[in-house]
């Protein structure tokens, strides 16, 4: 696997640390049966290693660790744009506050100048601008069922077109027979849908519905 003694000497380091693959590990012990001045130098490695085990380990300060931290993160993230960008900053500052001056002056000359002009009074009504309007009902089908005494309330939802695309009951009793009512009422009602900016949209429409009967 090796082809000279100076290729197994630089391997000497993975071996001591136990950190060689099989297959390196077992080229390099062949090696050292044969090569007397190898083992010589792996027994100075192992020499050195345990005497470097031996030593006291030193707590490295808080403020050195986060410093060596912040420095390696900046190498390890260090864009070239970025710092061209950093640069370019730099050396604009010395005009920035000659340019906000300038612009600052123009400005309030701006606001004076429209301060002094007179806004003429005119009879003319303000134009509405509605950006959006609901849906509402046209025309209700009539009901020919009871509600119950505390009525339905129910969320209808209408097309851009005007039709019912569907319908929940938010609160009230429904009865399978009920809703056969409802499904008639509520498809057969006309509905305006709404719009959005002038033109017609999917909306909403919530109803409450409560028969009251008059005795004469």
């Amino acid at each position: 696997m090796f082809e000279s003694c100076v290729e197994i000497r630089n391997h000497f380091s993975d071996y001591v640390d136990d950190l060689c693959a099989p297959e390196a590990r077992r080229a390099i012990r062949y090696h050292l049966a044969f090569c007397k001045v190898c083992a010589e130098q792996l027994d100075q490695w192992q020499s050195i290693h345990e005497e470097l085990r031996t030593l006291p380990r030193r707590q490295v300060p808080a403020e050195v660790a986060l410093r060596l931290r912040v420095q390696v993160s900046q190498r390890l993230n260090r864009n070239p744009l970025s710092d061209l960008w950093v640069r370019f900053e730099n050396a604009l500052k010395p005009f920035l506050l000659p340019a906000t001056g300038g612009v600052l002056t123009a400005v309030i000359c701006f606001c004076l100048i429209m301060g002094s002009q007179v806004v003429p009074i005119t009879n003319i009504p303000d134009v509405t601008l509605t950006v959006a309007q609901p849906a509402r009902v046209q025309r209700l089908e009539p009901m020919d069922f009871n509600t119950g005494d505390n009525g339905l309330v129910l969320v209808t939802q209408i097309n851009a077109e005007g039709r019912v695309k569907g319908y929940r009951v938010l609160s009230g009793q429904g009865s399978p027979e009920l809703m056969q009512h409802l499904d008639r009422m509520i498809y057969f009602s006309i509905f305006q849908p709404a719009t959005m900016f002038g033109k017609p949209t999917d909306g909403q429409v919530v109803l409450s519905l409560r028969r009251i009967t008059v005795r004469g």
